[in-house]
């Protein structure tokens, strides 16, 4: 999807970016090639950089290096980009490695986070929230940055393209990553509920309170050796199991503090999820190594879904250890999620490595800083999904 919305859908052009970024909003004009030129009052340079470019930048050059051809150099002169891309005199780039350490540099020259810059060891999860949120906010300036200028010329009604236009408020980020929770709390004894969403680009799971549950369940039953094991299907369904919370809330209905259970479930589910896992314990000091099982095709998110999961008074709760979460007369309806990446950690809580998966084309790839392989025998699914240290799953909604 990303890759459509930057080189097919051609959502953000890093040099028409750059050029509004750099000079005041005057007087905009159509010259008679029919391309936008700005006046050139400048008021001074870029504040910072902008991640949205710099993702237009990498996704040229990687489409660029697929073809053997400089694309980059020919979108700067598209009057001879016919000649640029079917010429002899290119270069032979067709499969070089793309570095994208420019991409780092400028995630760093935004000012947004300066808690993440520098060398020091970083969390990865903590990246991806920051770079996720700024990268949204700067397509959402640009796109309203050129609607202004459009409108200010009146070009939605004379060229016709006020349809399109209108897609300008769009978000990719939002469009692909954001989903929203829905937050409960339901009094025990009048069964009165307040609820409460709230968006998300990403979700934890805390691996603390699952190591718990196994480790009581083997207790439980009796057996010794190790615990039992963890999925991500169970860690969801604790996820959105209710529970009780250890001090009474104020019932606006009962008018007194009763006991209260709270839940969270999804009402509304992104078309990429992303979920991490919380391996580091900081209350414990220490990093979970546990393996947690996670499937490559088939995580069904319709069972976490309002209707079929939300806390309904006098009803008994379930242990969230059955492999089936629908349960009465009508089970929940399928919405199935796809594997296509995963982020891996090896180390301690104070230091450690990451490494990537990704799925390209039926075949999976490991990245480890400069060098990239397969990650395993044949398509290397079976690798990924024996990998130690999965920390954040990508999947994408069917």
């Amino acid at each position: 999807p990303l890759q459509k919305y930057f080189l097919d859908d051609v959502g953000h052009h890093h040099e028409t970016c750059e050029i509004i970024r750099r000079y005041t909003e005057s007087v905009p004009q159509l010259n008679n090639e029919g391309t936008l030129k700005l006046d050139k009052r400048k008021i001074g340079n870029s504040s910072g950089a902008c991640l949205a470019s710099e993702m237009d930048i990498i996704f040229l050059k990687y489409y660029g290096r697929t073809i053997g051809q400089d694309i980059c150099r020919a979108v700067q002169d598209p009057r001879s980009s016919r000649c640029k891309l079917t010429g002899s005199d290119q270069p032979e780039i067709k499969g070089e490695p793309l570095i994208i350490s420019d991409l780092l540099t400028a995630a760093w020259r935004t000012g947004d986070m300066d808690h993440l810059a520098g060398y020091e060891q970083r969390d990865a999860h903590e990246f991806l929230q920051a770079f996720l949120d700024i990268m949204g906010k700067h397509i959402s300036q640009h796109r309203k940055r050129v609607s202004s200028i459009l409108d200010e010329q009146n070009l939605l009604n004379a060229t016709g393209k006020a349809k399109d236009a209108s897609n300008f408020d769009g978000n990719i980020i939002k469009n692909l990553f954001e989903g929203t929770l829905r937050s409960v709390l339901m009094c025990e004894e009048c069964g009165c509920k307040r609820s409460l969403s709230e968006t998300f680009l990403n979700i934890s799971l805390p691996l603390s309170k699952e190591m718990e549950r196994s480790s009581d369940r083997t207790i439980s039953s009796g057996t010794r050796g190790s615990r039992s094991k963890i999925t991500v299907q169970k860690c969801l369904r604790h996820f959105t199991a209710p529970e009780a919370l250890g001090d009474p809330v104020h019932c606006p209905s009962c008018k007194k503090k009763t006991a209260t259970k709270k839940q969270h479930t999804f009402s509304k589910l992104p078309r990429i999820l992303c979920l991490h896992l919380k391996r580091f314990d900081a209350a414990n000091n220490k990093k979970i190594d546990d393996f947690v099982s996670f499937p490559a095709y088939n995580l069904d998110m319709g069972p976490h879904l309002p209707h079929w999961c939300e806390v309904v008074q006098g009803t008994k709760e379930t242990s969230g250890d059955e492999d089936s979460a629908a349960s009465g007369e009508y089970s929940s309806p399928q919405i199935l999620y796809d594997l296509f990446g995963t982020v891996n950690h090896v180390g301690n809580l104070h230091q450690g490595h990451y490494t990537t998966n990704v799925k390209v084309d039926n075949q999976w790839f490991n990245c480890n800083d400069a060098f990239v392989s397969k990650s395993g025998e044949g398509d290397g699914e079976r690798a990924v999904l024996k990998s130690e240290g999965a920390y954040v799953l990508f999947y994408i909604r069917r």
